[in-house]
């Protein structure tokens, strides 16, 4: 603005925390506990309890449905990323692990035998409304006003959110439950509080910047051919490797709009190779309110230049999940993810717009947990998934003057899902002549460990140095997030055309589009890319299920910049294992896949 002898890890985070909930339960006359309504903890520590939310209200709140067929699907996911079984197609995965027809109107009849109106499904969501009594007694819960009176919001025993203002807000005091038949495929319960829309504004925070002062901006433009020449897109050009069929998918900012003409222009003034693929824009709902997305601009101005023949997808969904009155749920940010993983199937996604993990993980797991099955079937149709680390430093502790966030101690989700890559940033000087002089770590790109995911397993077996750990770590690589002469690390020379206007930019959302890029330049499906990118050694050796190969050295290892952990050779918190030669890489994907797939 983050795969596992293998799957175990995925065990420990989704089968679990579902082994709990079951073990509640002796029987399918008992109640099925949802445990993962938001907010997770109900009451925010030190809330005060003002009174009973009037029973006649009328609210309305969303079913969030699981996966299926768990301990097949877990066991499927780890051949998957292993290498041993095929990816499926979207159709399959649902057949296998969605639930049915027949149980999702035997949530929606419960639902209504209590006088609670269905008001539409959007895929894995049901929408509901109903009175605070009727959902109450259907849910068996209560549901209460509370004030929060203090500036501050922690999370796992450090301060996460800290100039929050105090606020009133209703949430229930009592984990709901329905019959076991009912709640089985239940993952949790959204909208039966409004913490999560008081906090709105920041859920979806861009990592990225737009510099606007120009004495920030380089006096020389570092254009899309000087990065591509770098890094060696262009070897691959002249080779006719420019990304024919494939599918690049973008996950748009909720509530904005891109203007097409913007993209265009700036494919027409940098093309590198002349742009043969297309471009399509698929909007749910017509809730812009928050105006044309800057982000989205640029993710699909340098993923298309870098990646000429690629066809570039971008979803918003605006308003359109539930309407008006659940937008801050983050429910419209979900639905890009299945609209994009279940209709569009692209070879790879870019993902800049994420919300803070440790945020999630505290206080809405639910939604945390329903991406991260998302995550899943991504990886198993072979969907190789990309997002930005953050542009705060360390841990979000440690930001450029000019682009403070509201938050600290947290990463970025779904960054830090383990069957993501994390792309961190790296700073690219040029000379007065546009020449590059050198690469380093960009000091603002955040790096740090989890507070939910578990290590890994190619981060314990990986051949890259350093990357011994605890829990799950990121960055896993990193590559250009801004570049200039003679500026800071929060000026920039990397041009836009927004509103019809050249701007510049600099973050590390300019890392996923630019190798989504490169990824789509192999024409294949690779998956979880973090169980091959971890196999693949400074020197080129290749080390993957049981078989050695001698590739090209893809990696560039960064010694400089600090974010304040320094940059170094082998893994670290800056740029991961390090950015990358684009043919270099492209060419030892493809003898991966030749040798594993071919």
């Amino acid at each position: 603005m983050e795969k596992r002898v293998i799957v175990i890890i995925i065990s420990l985070i989704l089968v679990l925390p579902i082994t709990n909930i079951i073990s509640t339960t002796s029987g399918f006359s008992q109640p099925y506990y949802l445990q993962y309504n938001s907010p997770y903890y109900s009451l925010i520590s030190q809330s005060e309890y003002i009174e009973p939310l009037n029973a006649s209200q009328t609210i309305e709140f969303a079913v969030i449905l699981n996966f299926t067929n768990y301990t097949s699907l877990l066991q499927n996911t780890q051949l998957i990323v292993n290498h041993v079984a095929p990816f499926m197609s979207p159709a399959q995965f649902r057949q296998y692990y969605y639930p049915s027809s027949s149980y999702i109107n035997s949530v929606i009849s419960y639902m209504e035998s209590y006088g609670i109106s269905f008001v539409r499904s959007y895929g894995l969501i049901l929408i509901f409304k109903g009175t605070v009594a009727d959902i109450e007694n259907a849910l068996n819960t209560y549901i209460n006003i509370y004030y929060y009176p203090t500036g501050e919001i922690f999370w796992y025993d450090e301060p996460g959110l800290l100039t929050f203002l105090p606020f009133y807000y209703y949430a229930n005091n009592v984990t709901p439950s329905v019959p076991y038949n009912i709640g089985k495929h239940i993952l949790g319960i959204i909208g039966i509080d409004s913490l999560d829309p008081a906090i709105s504004p920041m859920l979806y925070q861009s990592n990225f910047q737009l510099v606007q002062k120009n004495p920030l901006i380089s006096s020389v433009t570092v254009t899309p051919s000087i990065i591509a020449n770098y890094f060696n897109f262009t070897k691959l050009y002249k080779n006719g490797q420019l990304g024919q069929g494939a599918k690049i998918g973008i996950i748009g900012e909720p509530e904005s709009y891109v203007n097409v003409s913007d993209i265009y222009q700036f494919w027409n003034k940098y093309s590198i190779v002349p742009r043969t693929g297309s471009l399509n824009i698929i909007s749910f709902g017509n809730n812009v309110s928050e105006g044309e997305s800057a982000e989205n601009v640029m993710d699909s101005e340098w993923s298309g230049v870098l990646a000429p023949a690629a066809d570039i997808y971008l979803v918003f969904s605006n308003g359109y999940v539930g309407g008006n009155s659940m937008i801050g749920n983050l429910l419209n940010y979900y639905y890009e993810f299945y609209y994009m993983i279940n209709y569009i199937n692209p070879n790879v996604m870019s993902v800049s717009v994420e919300a803070p993990e440790s945020l999630l993980g505290a206080y809405d797991p639910v939604m945390l947990y329903a991406i991260n099955n998302l995550m899943i079937q991504a990886s198993d149709q072979g969907i190789s998934v990309l997002a930005a680390s953050g542009d705060w430093g360390y841990d979000t502790d440690f930001p450029p003057i000019d682009d403070l966030t509201l938050y600290q101690n947290t990463l970025w989700y779904p960054a830090s899902d383990p069957l993501v890559t994390a792309v961190g940033g790296i700073f690219v000087n040029v000379s007065a002549t546009g020449q590059v002089i050198n690469v380093s770590g960009w000091d603002y790109s955040t790096g740090g460990y989890s507070e939910v995911f578990y290590y890994q397993p190619y981060e314990w077996n990986s051949l890259i140095p350093g990357t011994l750990t605890f829990m799950r770590q990121y960055p896993d690589i990193a590559f250009v997030s801004d570049a200039g002469y003679n500026i800071t690390e929060y000026g920039s020379g990397l041009p836009m055309i927004f509103n019809g206007t050249l701007e510049y930019w600099f973050g590390t959302s300019g890392g996923p589009p630019m190798t989504a890029a490169m990824i789509a330049l192999t024409g294949h499906r690779f998956g979880s890319l973090n169980y091959i990118l971890y196999y693949i050694s400074y020197s080129g050796e290749i080390q993957l299920d049981g078989v050695t190969l001698q590739g090209l050295p893809p990696w560039i290892p960064i010694t400089s910049g600090y974010n304040p952990f320094p940059a170094m050779y082998g893994w670290n918190y800056v740029t991961g294992i390090g950015t990358y030669n684009a043919y270099a890489m492209v060419y030892d994907l493809d003898l991966i896949y030749n040798t594993i797939y071919g």
